[in-house]
């Protein structure tokens, strides 16, 4: 049952809203309209206003048997915007974050089903041309800054004790330290400056460890394992072995001394972690690998297939070391992305697109059933069915790739005779159908397909290099598709142009837009005059009033 409360906001009337997810209901101080937006809290029982000396306006609830007393942070919130709808919680890193899986702590898939499960974030971290945390210390560095404070320790215990007083410059210099340091305490607790340690005297040093995360209590840090020198993790993965009897475990691709220009590499490993108690990582084995740098990881049939280099292989848990089963070679370039589903691998190339590749397990081969005739930089991908995908490369673009009906029946190989004919011919591998294309203007960085409403129906979530965060959301009827196409028509005649720039050319900056409607088009209805609203709401034979609350309808299914 939903419960309705009034509360204050920003000195103005509102309502809070409690249902499977809290809500606030207010009026937008700009436009006078009535918007919702979910609060970013646990679901809670009961609510109303609440005053006193230390929050003005404030919210006393209930959630269970605890009593809580809330504070709606209303700056830098973006009231009234999109940005509404979104809360950002930071984690500070030791490196750059290259990839992150979520784990499942437990024994075993039986007892994850009978008991609760613990769900923890492994992130692999990253830096080119840094030393490890273990080489700054042995250098002298101090990350943290706690040097100084241990020295003025050792100061006050000389100066407690019995000796003779020198005359020195040390007098002045203390009085210095501590007018800078009074300035300092007040800023010290809203912002920290990460300090840059030494740099490398030449190319090829890394510094790089594997963090363990707990998103149920403030996404904070469990565990932190730091690599070997000049060792780089740079992806990882959750893979629950058969012969493990399903325990989930994390697999980790590390490459030893990589340098960029020149792209080389001494030695690549794959290295095996155990989640102990849901809490610290312990080490199982090392596997080391010679065919190239290990850039995908991916869960496959209770295996592991691993992207090295121009390699796909698959192997199997072992004692000291992974088995290697079967393997496909010749990728065109480099494994960078890599996704599996059933008895099929999705292989993200760093240069020439997507590769479908299929496992036969009756002759244990990994069989090339169609890649895509259009070379496209891979940098991120999202399984959408057995046959489609969707795919970001680094020039901007999002595509929506589809394998074409009968390819897959094709790369069934019952004579034997295929593999001695079709090994070096490319013409005869089925092509990928291109179903969407759309430039979005930034290097995409990752996607995925998921919900923002419980209950709503699933969207393509992407996020860019600037930290933008788009979607994609899927027509479900007819209507939908022909309402905002004729709208981004008319907009794209009628509505100002501040650049100057044709909207459909820009989106189509490297290859045609296809089967794709301009969402940001489309929302910029809202802000045009009224007779400029008047004029395309006429072309669509409604009224503005009905225009607005479609394009509402839309965002509201959404967030």
């Amino acid at each position: 049952p939903v419960s309705v409360s009034r509360i204050s906001l920003e000195s103005s009337a509102a309502t809070l809203l409690l249902s499977s997810r809290p809500w606030i209901s207010r009026p937008d101080p700009n436009s006078g309209k009535h918007v919702m937006a979910p609060l970013s809290y646990a679901p809670l029982d009961h609510g109303c206003a609440f005053s006193s000396d230390a929050i003005r306006e404030g919210i006393v609830a209930t959630a269970g048997t605890t009593l809580r007393i809330l504070s709606v942070e209303t700056e830098g919130a973006g009231l009234g915007t999109e940005e509404e709808a979104f809360n950002s919680n930071k984690v500070p890193l030791r490196y750059t974050p290259r990839q992150m899986c979520l784990l499942a702590a437990g024994k075993g898939a039986a007892s994850q089903q009978q008991d609760a499960r613990k769900i923890v974030l492994a992130i692999v971290e990253s830096d080119y041309n840094d030393y490890g945390m273990e080489e700054k210390i042995s250098m002298g560095f101090d990350p943290t800054g706690a040097g100084k404070s241990e020295k003025k320790e050792v100061k006050k215990k000389a100066e407690e004790g019995d000796g003779m007083d020198i005359d020195s410059d040390e007098e002045d210099e203390e009085k210095e330290e501590e007018k800078e340091t009074d300035e300092g305490d007040e800023d010290s607790e809203a912002r920290t400056t990460p300090i840059r340690g030494p740099f490398p005297h030449a190319p090829g040093h890394w510094g790089s460890c594997v963090r363990l995360v707990d998103p149920s209590d403030g996404c904070s840090t469990l565990d932190c394992v730091e690599m070997g020198r000049n060792e780089a993790a740079l992806c990882c993965a959750s893979v629950r072995f058969h012969s493990r009897g399903g325990e989930a475990l994390l697999a980790v691709g590390s490459v030893t001394g990589m340098t960029m220009h020149p792209l080389n590499h001494v030695a690549s490993h794959i290295v095996l972690y155990r989640v102990v108690n849901g809490e610290r990582l312990q080490l199982l084995h090392k596997t080391k690998v010679e065919e190239g740098p290990v850039l995908a990881l991916a869960h496959f049939q209770g295996r592991l297939l691993v992207g090295i280099g121009k390699t796909l292989r698959l192997y199997e848990m072992g004692k000291r070391q992974l088995l290697r089963k079967c393997e496909l070679r010749g990728i065109p370039t480099m494994v960078r992305t890599l996704q599996a589903a059933g008895d099929r691998a999705f292989v993200g190339d760093m240069l020439q697109s997507m590769q479908f590749v299929r496992y036969d397990p009756t002759t244990n081969r990994l069989v090339l059933v169609a890649n895509d005739r259009i070379p496209r930089p891979i940098t991120c991908q999202e399984l959408l069915d057995m046959n489609t995908v969707a795919v970001g490369d680094k020039f901007g673009n999002i595509s929506v790739l589809r394998l074409p009906r009968g390819a897959d029946a094709g790369a069934v190989d019952i004579s034997g005779t295929r593999a001695l004919w079709d090994s070096s011919r490319d013409d005869a591998t089925p092509k990928l159908d291109t179903l969407c294309t759309y430039f979005v203007g930034e290097v995409v960085t990752g996607m995925t397909r998921a919900s923002l409403v419980a209950g709503g129906a699933e969207s393509l979530i992407y996020v860019t290099v600037t930290g933008r965060i788009g979607v994609f959301v899927p027509f479900t009827s007819r209507e939908d598709l022909e309402f905002y196409s004729q709208l981004e028509n008319s907009l794209r005649t009628d509505a100002p142009r501040p650049t100057g720039r044709e909207p459909q050319a820009y989106r189509s900056y490297y290859a045609p837009v296809k089967h794709v409607i301009d969402g940001d088009m489309c929302s910029s209805y809202a802000k045009l005059s009224f007779d400029q609203q008047k004029k395309i709401a006429d072309k669509l034979d409604r009224t503005v009033a009905e225009v607005i609350k479609r394009l509402e309808d839309t965002r509201n299914v959404l967030l």
